[in-house]
């Protein structure tokens, strides 16, 4: 597997790692890859996220610190990721493992990307249909389709330049 490393001075691999791990970026990758490897001329040829795309501003935030915020709350969950956390600016303690927050942080998330790639709610919409795991396991677990549900009213949030809310369905 090849190392993939930003470019620039700045050590922000992390913003890297939120782009390959939103569902519009899977999605994207799953219609180039045609077989069970991730060559590195595939690799090459998915769409990233540039550097400056992520000064868009939603409110208050820029992406760049809505990013930094969950991918934060996501991974530092133990004190073994405190030198992550230092990395990125921050000294406190883990973050306590919430289930529910945790979804909540990666729908937002899954939201910022697709405003990132200038996809609309009907776009992010139809995408959020191809996932049939996710939606069985959803529908097992919640009744329905939640994960599509809490990214297209995070979608609507940010939209409006709201990055606080919690939605509740």
């Amino acid at each position: 597997m090849p190392i993939l490393k930003p470019e620039t001075g700045v050590r922000n691999e992390w913003l890297l790692a939120a782009n390959f791990n939103s569902i519009v970026f899977d999605f994207t990758a799953r219609q180039k890859i045609q077989g069970q490897t991730l060559n590195l001329f595939i690799v090459e040829q998915l769409p990233v996220i540039a550097p400056d795309d992520y000064d868009k501003r939603f409110g208050e935030a820029t992406a760049y610190d809505i990013i930094r915020d969950h991918v934060l709350r996501l991974t530092y969950t133990s004190g073994d990721m405190a030198p992550f956390a230092r990395d990125i600016g921050y000294d406190g303690p883990p973050f306590i493992w919430d289930e529910e927050e945790r979804g909540h942080l990666r729908a937002r998330l899954d939201a910022l990307y697709f405003h990132l790639y200038g996809l609309t709610r009907e776009d992010a919409s139809y995408l959020l249909d191809t996932f049939p795991i996710v939606r069985r396991e959803d529908e097992v677990r919640f009744g329905s389709y939640r994960t599509k549900a809490l990214v297209l009213a995070y979608m609507n949030a940010l939209a409006a330049g709201d990055t606080e809310t919690v939605v509740v369905l």
